[in-house]
């Protein structure tokens, strides 16, 4: 939004908004926070298309091998991820995530699982993604690894 300005000759001004009030500059200052935090290990933040949120937890109780990820099970996700396993389940056999981020968009609620240093070396990390049912559980829709064995 700018705002016309009209001195005492008649002449006008267009005096524009800083770049630090405007909507995109908020947007990618977010995106920044939580793509940085979440490689840091986790971040907080809140926008204005959706909210999001993270938690840490120290470590997951048991190791991931690449075997074990292409097991997964993947739900549709133009289908709310029907057909796709459950978090509690993957939590059951590997433990809590190293960290989770939470978003909603337009009335859909997503989650992001990572679980790092998967097999003990620093670039092993499992990405798995779910969307939120009616009933309140997660359903896995997507999924990436780095460094399995």
């Amino acid at each position: 939004m700018s705002k016309k300005i009209t001195d005492e000759n008649g002449n006008t001004y267009v005096q524009k908004k800083p770049f630090y009030k405007k909507a995109w500059f908020w947007i990618v200052v977010v995106l920044v926070v939580v793509i940085g935090g979440a490689g840091a290990g986790g971040s907080s933040s809140k926008n204005d298309s959706g909210s999001s949120s993270s938690k840490t937890s120290k470590k997951s109780t048991q190791k991931w091998t690449q075997a074990d990820f292409d097991s997964l099970q993947k739900g549709d996700m133009m289908n709310k991820a029907q057909g796709g396993e459950s978090l509690s389940s993957i939590e059951s056999k590997y433990g809590k995530p190293s960290s989770t981020s939470n978003s909603s968009v337009n009335g859909m609620d997503t989650q992001i699982a990572i679980w790092s240093n998967t097999n003990g070396s620093l670039g092993s990390n499992v990405t798995l993604s779910f969307m939120k049912q009616d009933d309140g559980s997660w359903l896995l829709y997507s999924a990436a690894s780095t460094g399995l064995k």
